[in-house]
């Protein structure tokens, strides 16, 4: 009997690695779903439109963008991570994804081991704005006006334990500044009442703000990043400005479910970085301040191990937590 199981066993595994190379051959032969776990017009729905509209005529098959928000991207992505691994179920990520563990540990999937990384498509600056009325042109005039209202004034973000809203607490945490926090259903959300001046602040990614800052609607006060925004020159970072260790940005990454056969994986990295590599589409993500990163699935990985562990420990010492 016992050999009868393992001759079986052994059988069964030399079809599933045979069938692999014979799926990764045809693929794609249906319709691709790319699911984005955040709210429309933010960095990961654009990055994932762009993306998709040169990737379905590169396949030969329809790549469909899906938005499924919620939960600070854990609904979509708890989606991503449950379905086959055939190459059909994508996902466009940004930066926040790996805060998930940190700040929900009971998460029902693992922000690494649940996925199959095929790129880091992109990086992304943020940058610090408020409403163009404000009566602040610098960051330094912005601290010393909330040093005389504690308390009083409120900062946005696209959800409680976003990616922003970790880069605002952060830096509220080197001024020693209070604000109240105003979480909103992803960063376009808030836009009309950070123009408004009911909310006085956000840390946004600039494809996200630099058309509001352009036309004169948002201030832009400084970068999050260590170097200036190619977009705006003349804004300092938030380390030139007198907080040394601030370091923050985004990025935007396309992840299958894990055990996605390597083929399938290798595959769609080199169709997503052939499509990142065009003049044309370089030059769009330039624009909305972002830089082609158009890494291997390997590189990938390794980079979001690393800000993983680095952000994680941030959010622990800052004791932020969902549902604060």
């Amino acid at each position: 009997m016992k050999i009868l199981f393992r001759v079986a066993a052994l059988s069964l595994a030399l079809v599933a690695g045979l069938a692999a190379p014979a799926i990764a051959q045809t693929y794609p032969d249906r319709t691709i779903q790319v699911i984005v776990p955040y709210a429309p017009g933010g960095q990961g729905d654009i990055t994932a439109r762009l993306i998709a509209e040169h990737l379905s005529p590169a396949l030969g098959q329809p790549v469909v963008v899906e938005n499924r928000p919620g939960a600070n991207g854990s609904i979509g992505s708890t989606f991503v991570a449950r379905a086959d691994p055939d190459g059909y179920t994508l996902e466009v990520v940004v930066q926040s994804h790996v805060l998930g563990k940190a700040l929900m540990p009971n998460l029902p999937y693992d922000p690494v081991e649940s996925f199959e990384p095929v790129s880091l498509m992109a990086r992304t600056q943020v940058g610090l704005v408020v409403p163009a009325t404000l009566p602040v042109n610098t960051l330094a005039e912005f601290v010393a006006y909330l040093k005389e209202r504690p308390g009083q004034l409120g900062f946005a973000s696209a959800g409680i334990g976003s990616n922003v809203h970790i880069f605002s607490e952060w830096f509220l945490d080197l001024a020693g500044l209070d604000m109240v926090h105003a979480p909103y259903a992803g960063s376009a959300a808030a836009h009309p009442d950070l123009i408004s001046g009911v909310a006085t602040m956000a840390f946004d990614t600039l494809p996200s703000v630099s058309a509001l800052v352009r036309e004169g609607r948002l201030k832009l006060l400084a970068v999050g990043g260590t170097q200036r925004s190619p977009e705006f020159p003349d804004i300092p970072t938030v380390a030139e400005s007198g907080y040394a260790d601030y370091n923050a940005g985004s990025w935007s990454a396309m992840l299958a479910p894990a055990g996605t056969p390597q083929e399938i994986i290798e595959k769609l990295n080199a169709e997503v970085v052939n499509i990142l590599k065009k003049p044309e589409v370089a030059e769009r993500l330039s624009k909305l301040g972002a830089t082609v990163v158009a890494s291997s699935p390997a590189e990938a990985k390794t980079a979001i191990q690393k800000e993983g562990k680095v952000f994680g420990e941030l959010i622990s010492r800052l004791g932020i937590k969902v549902g604060q």
